[in-house]
């Protein structure tokens, strides 16, 4: 059985993820009768799973606790350990018990989606528990669309406005050069000032439905993917699907995702982005090769391809 979390006008990411998935997975569903907030409403969460009778658990993401209790043949996806690099001091220590050592002690098998977040989980400990990379899929039914390459106003895609996006570095970068920018999330009061210090033409979208975020990839000439750390990166897959150039980072998950077919840069270096920015607008040449690879990378992404290393994993235990 699958464990989705509560159904809520802010979860997307590991939804669409794991939506991708179910047309080819052989498990049922379900969802948490509770948002996961506060101790009460996870204690409701752990206790209402005990009513189903199944032969595995599959937590995907976010809800580790509910791994507090030892749940018989339980997996757990665990995305990356973003949330855990951002606490220090006691916060830290009852933080990587609670959502790591305990559900991972309690797990009979972990699933991450790198191996990148596999090595940062297996930082964490001397866990015992098995720990298996099976990517995240391709969850939006994108399609090669060739595009003329704006060379003179090139529209570049920024997702993502959390500190990790790099959105601050990306605009600095952008200073003086003739593009449009389009910006998916809510960029704080500093980048909205720096974007209009530097006359840059920007447009921010937010809450975008799935058809709506497939036409800002088919509509954009070039994707910028800078983070300065991912778990994974959908995105790069998302833009190589629709056969759009990809600018990413040489750090973290990225290089690992993305193949051959993006340039990548040094994500701390303001320098680097932009030089990578010019040389995809100067040179028609790399432009092409980047695509042409982005087109074969993706394909390792399929999402029936990655629902037969789940349903292997849930044969051996069921």
């Amino acid at each position: 059985m699958i464990v989705f979390r509560k159904n809520t006008p802010s979860f997307y990411s590991i939804e669409n993820v794991f939506g991708a998935l179910l047309p080819h997975l052989n498990a049922e569903v379900v969802e948490l009768a509770h948002e996961s907030k506060g101790l009460f409403n996870r204690l409701k969460n752990i206790q209402g799973l005990f009513c189903y009778k199944t032969s595995f658990l599959h937590i995907t993401g976010n809800d580790h606790y509910l791994l507090w209790y030892p749940f018989k043949n339980a997996i757990l996806t665990i995305h990356d350990i973003e949330a855990l690099k951002r606490k220090s001091g006691f916060k830290r220590w009852i933080f990587k018990k609670l959502w790591f050592d305990w559900p991972i002690s309690n797990a009979a098998a972990i699933t991450t989606i790198s191996e990148f977040s596999k090595k940062e989980i297996l930082s964490l400990g001397n866990y015992k528990t098995p720990v298996e990379v099976i990517y995240n899929p391709l969850t939006l039914p994108l399609k090669f669309s060739p595009k003329q390459f704006n060379t003179n106003e090139t529209r570049i895609l920024h997702v993502g406005t959390k500190k990790n996006k790099n959105i601050f570095r990306t605009i600095e970068a952008l200073r003086g050069l003739s593009c449009q920018l389009t910006i998916i999330g809510n960029p704080d009061s500093e980048s909205l000032s720096l974007m209009k210090t530097y006359l840059i033409d920007y447009t921010v979208k937010t809450n975008l439905s799935n058809e709506q975020m497939m036409e800002e990839y088919y509509s954009c000439d070039l994707v910028s993917f800078v983070s300065t750390y991912e778990g994974f990166g959908l995105p790069i897959i998302e833009a190589q699907a629709a056969g759009r150039v990809v600018l990413s980072s040489n750090c973290s998950s990225m290089p690992e995702v993305a193949g051959n077919g993006a340039l990548l840069v040094d994500p701390f270096s303001v320098d680097a982005i932009r030089a990578g920015i010019i040389s995809i607008i100067a040179s028609y040449t790399l432009r092409q090769e980047l695509i042409i690879a982005g087109l074969e990378n993706v394909i390792r992404f399929r999402p029936d391809i990655i629902a037969k290393q789940y349903n292997k994993l849930y044969d051996q235990l069921s």
